[in-house]
This record gives structure tokens, sequence and C-alpha cells, in this order.
């Protein structure tokens, strides 16, 4: 199995990972940059990756499926709002959404 894990910047930190076990060392890991590209390797290398489980079929197709993992971790999901700007109502649909699935 290989890992692949989606990383626009590199550079950061393991700290502001956005994936859970994210130090856990794996036989290969590739970093991707984009979605497509990430999707076609999973597929291609059997590979996983690691995300907050929300997936759509209609919009990634039916090999992209989510498993959860029989660990003591937990990923935590949310959203920041600045105080002075009032959310949009495709923002506040959006928000809605994310809590009717999660």
């Amino acid at each position: 199995m290989i890992y692949l894990a989606s990383d626009s910047q590199p550079e950061n930190s393991f700290y502001f990972s956005e994936e859970i076990l994210s130090a856990v060392d794996a036989d290969k890991e590739l970093i991707v940059r984009d979605r497509a590209t990430l999707f076609n390797l999973l597929i291609g290398m059997n590979g996983y990756t690691i995300c907050s489980g929300v997936i759509s079929e209609e919009l990634n197709g039916p090999n992209i499926i989510a498993k959860p993992l029989d660990v003591n971790e937990h990923m935590e999901i949310g959203y920041i709002l600045h105080e002075s700007i009032k959310p949009s109502p495709l923002t506040r649909k959006y928000i809605e959404h994310l809590k009717k699935i999660i």
C-alpha cells in the first residue's frame, strides 16, 4: 500500500498537517498537488489517503470510498468566520449541509 498525501505547500511543518496520523511511517509516500491526480493514483496504485470521510460518489465516482480507521485518533472539522463579516446565504447553506453530513 502507498500513502498519498495531498499537500499544496510541502515546506509546511507537519504540525499544520490536515491529516491525522501524518507522522506515521509508510513504505512509500507520494505527495500530489491536486485532487484529480490524487484520486487517479489512489485507484491505479491501490493507495490510500486519510481524510474527513465526507466523499461524494456523484462527484468522485464509485472507486473512491471512505473506510473508518480503527485508531484512537480523531479529526476535528470546523470553519472560521471573521466576526465583522456576515456569511453569505451560500456560506450558510454550505455550513448547514456539512452539519447534516457530519
